[in-house]
């Protein structure tokens, strides 16, 4: 059994789902995903992949996750570049990462998020206030290729801090990851999540190209 995400409420998809969901509702632009419910099995692999394609990010979405009070970011499981013949597999193992999370004090109840993954030129993420001083200042991190590489540490992204519209950008490499009127776009969308959520949010994002995604949306917890 598989849902659309906006099908079913939170306490069925877990707070990742539901996110995401509610971008959808908002009309910005979210890769093709479906939700695996929390008790339920995967039925037909191939279902799957008619309707979101592939290669499949699969992706934990816990009851209690991306809360309010405390978000369990980086607690759980994500498997990249997963294949129909491997969907089952991956979807149990994502499963299992709850006893990692039981030890942060998370939920146990696991729905599985199956998105289509992006083919990443650009990503990493967008805060609409500043998450360590709680300024109204948006703050976004990015690097070139995946996501993963800048959530996980691997590289040091370039970091970029608007304030009244004037950019204070700190540029690592040789070439700017965002141009302004990129950077312009995508605190559109982040104004447009943060004003949808009620609060502040930190929004993963990425561009496939010149094509701008957002991948997740959860509180700052730290504001």
């Amino acid at each position: 059994m598989i849902f659309e995400l906006r099908q079913a409420p939170a306490e069925v998809i877990g707070g990742k789902a539901a996110g995401l969901a509610r971008l959808q509702e908002l009309g910005l632009p979210v890769p093709p995903a479906v939700v695996l419910p929390v008790g339920a099995e995967l039925e037909d692999p191939e279902e799957v992949v008619n309707r979101i394609g592939e290669p499949i990010a699969v992706r934990s979405s816990a009851v209690g996750e991306d809360a309010r009070d405390r978000s369990a970011a980086g607690q759980y499981e994500t498997l990249l570049g997963i294949r129909k013949d491997t969907l089952a597999d991956a979807i149990a193992h994502v499963r299992a990462s709850t006893e990692r999370a039981r030890a942060y004090g998370g939920e146990t109840e696991i729905a599985v998020v199956l998105q289509r993954q992006v083919a990443a030129t650009k990503a990493g993420a967008a805060f609409s206030h500043d998450p360590m001083t709680g300024d109204d200042a948006a703050v976004v991190e990015c690097a070139f290729g995946s996501g993963e590489a800048v959530l996980s540490g691997q590289v040091t992204p370039d970091r970029y801090r608007v304030v009244n519209g004037q950019i204070h950008a700190r540029v690592t490499g040789p070439l700017r990851t965002l141009r302004a009127d990129e950077l312009e776009r995508l605190l559109e969308l982040v104004r447009c999540a943060e004003e949808g959520f009620g609060h502040p949010v930190d929004v993963e994002f990425c561009f496939e190209r010149t094509k701008l995604w957002l991948l997740q949306c959860r509180p700052i917890t730290s504001v």
